[in-house]
């Protein structure tokens, strides 16, 4: 056990002391699956003091969707305007083709000395020449999935930075939503300190008091049943979520992850892997796994993907349909339970 006075390293710290002293290199890669700790990362950069001097000016963030190579390049290669540095973070790298990630080897072999540029994405093809050049130039980082047993330890120290003990009966009890993802869990945790208020510690009773018939339950109930395609099932807990106002988009972001789980799980079983792997792949509770791995030996890869694509249809349909949320969900429940 840690001593009182030491801070546990975090799962989402950044491995390189330099960034919050002040003193960042020219080049870092941030990739990982967990969206959060990836954030958590490039959050880290944002307060660095080394971008502390009219950052308006000498810090920006870009897409890889919304963003050529040459013009996130052409910012990196910009000097900084009335201060020392400046920080550049382009995320979702990982969505570049081949030849578009081939555009940033000039870069990389000669960076700009006074910018710091950071690329993230979920994943980084180590065969790639782009990797190997990033590796070579700069540094680079990939944050893990995080195992089941590591998330009670993990949420008691989410716990810690608001100031707050979170019993390990009561992380045990939120770690078992482990599929929410790690955004959720930590939203939970912070309106559970907010809600205990001056008090020190937040225990299972009070846990269970403010999840009460269970909201977030709900959400695991739901995904789970439309990965069973238990129709009913996955209406009823749609319906529950709906009445207790929970947003459609953020449903919808819960079958994302779902259905790449999913496709996940397929792969694990092409290459000849079972149940066993896929838990160790995916990092899943065995309940978890199991419906993942009956729904994926029942379909293919291509219906899969498809029933990916028919949820970021439904994605489109409510930014562009406002209120007709229930129906578009209803029927995006019908049709992925069929």
């Amino acid at each position: 056990m840690a001593s009182p006075g030491k801070r546990q390293s975090d799962p989402g710290d950044l491995p390189w002391p330099e960034v919050a002293g002040g003193t960042p290199g020219p080049l870092y890669g941030l990739f990982g699956e967990e969206d959060f700790l990836v954030s958590a990362g490039l959050a880290a950069f944002l307060a660095s003091p080394a971008f502390s001097e009219n950052p308006s000016l000498n810090v920006e963030r870009f897409l890889a969707a919304e963003t050529s190579v040459p013009k996130a390049l052409d910012s990196a290669r910009t000097l900084p305007f009335l201060g020392s540095r400046r920080l550049i973070i382009l995320s979702e790298v990982h969505t570049y083709k081949a030849d578009q990630a081939a555009e940033f080897l000039p870069y990389l072999e000669d960076p700009t000395p006074s910018t710091t540029l950071v690329l993230a994405g979920t994943k980084l093809d180590a065969r790639t020449k782009f990797a190997k050049a990033l590796k070579a130039a700069g540094k680079v980082h990939t944050y893990q999935k995080m195992y089941a047993r590591q998330l009670a330890p993990w949420l008691q120290g989410r716990a810690r930075l608001r100031g707050k003990k979170l019993a390990p009966a009561a992380a045990g009890y939120l770690a078992e939503l482990a599929g929410l993802g790690l955004g959720a869990l930590d939203s939970e945790v912070e309106k559970l300190s907010l809600y205990v208020g001056k008090a020190p510690a937040i225990d299972l009773a009070t846990v269970q008091e403010l999840l009460g018939g269970s909201r977030l339950y709900s959400i695991f109930d739901f995904t789970d049943a439309v990965a069973a395609r238990s129709l009913a099932r996955a209406l009823s807990s749609y319906n529950q979520l709906d009445s207790l106002g929970e947003p459609a988009v953020r449903v919808l972001a819960m079958l994302t992850r779902l259905f790449k789980q999913l496709l996940e799980t397929r792969a694990v079983l092409d290459q000849g892997g079972d149940q066993g792997q896929v838990q160790r792949t995916l990092r899943t509770p065995p309940q978890a796994t199991e419906t993942l791995v009956r729904r994926a030996r029942a379909e293919s890869t291509a219906s899969l993907a498809k029933a990916l694509k028919r949820v970021l249809a439904a994605d489109v349909a409510l930014k562009s349909s406002p209120g007709a949320d229930r129906v578009i969900m209803e029927r995006l429940v019908l049709d992925l339970c069929a």
